[in-house]
């Protein structure tokens, strides 16, 4: 099989945040989408082993931020290439609270969802969460994956779901 056959599908680069004992947590994403429009419900990719996954399993809310192409590095970086198991993420990243859940304010829009259902696989949860609140922060492009590869030459962590070992 050719894997970079699965690379051409479109995906977007997304924050998903929760709450871990009163505190913001969060990883990031690149498979979200929406499944349905009424009631709007929205679809997350989450692998077993990031501690956000454990989580959003506990609290059964999470939110979802459509980062913009000129998301900053230290959003990213912190997000997505470490563990909230060793760092308290937001300590160093500002966010915003909407609907009572941490949002990124670098972010193009956000939904704050209650999950409504999981479906497993061998490494992920698809957690549906049905839409409570949901807004635009900015008129920003929104970053595909394909960006964040091509332009940004940024490589997918180890966890993600189109990760492929070199």
């Amino acid at each position: 099989m050719d894997y970079k056959a699965l690379q051409k599908i479109s995906y977007g680069v997304y924050a998903v945040t929760t709450w871990n004992q009163g505190e913001a947590t969060g990883c990031i994403a690149n498979s979200a989408m929406q499944i349905t429009s009424e009631p709007a419900t929205i679809a997350v990719s989450i692998n077993h082993n990031n501690y956000t996954h454990g989580c959003i399993m506990e609290t059964k809310k999470f939110a979802l931020t459509v980062l913009g192409e000129d998301v900053s590095p230290e959003v990213i970086g912190t997000l997505g290439y470490q563990s909230a198991r060793d760092i308290k993420k937001f300590e160093s990243l500002p966010y915003e609270l909407k609907d009572c859940m941490p949002v990124i304010p670098e972010g193009c829009a956000y939904f704050t969802c209650d999950v409504v259902d999981t479906l497993e696989t061998n490494t992920h949860t698809i957690f549906l969460g049905k839409v409570r609140e949901a807004g635009v922060l900015s008129d920003k492009n929104p970053m595909t994956y394909a960006y964040y590869h091509q332009v940004r030459k940024a490589k997918s962590p180890k966890n993600a779901p189109t990760y492929i070992p070199e």
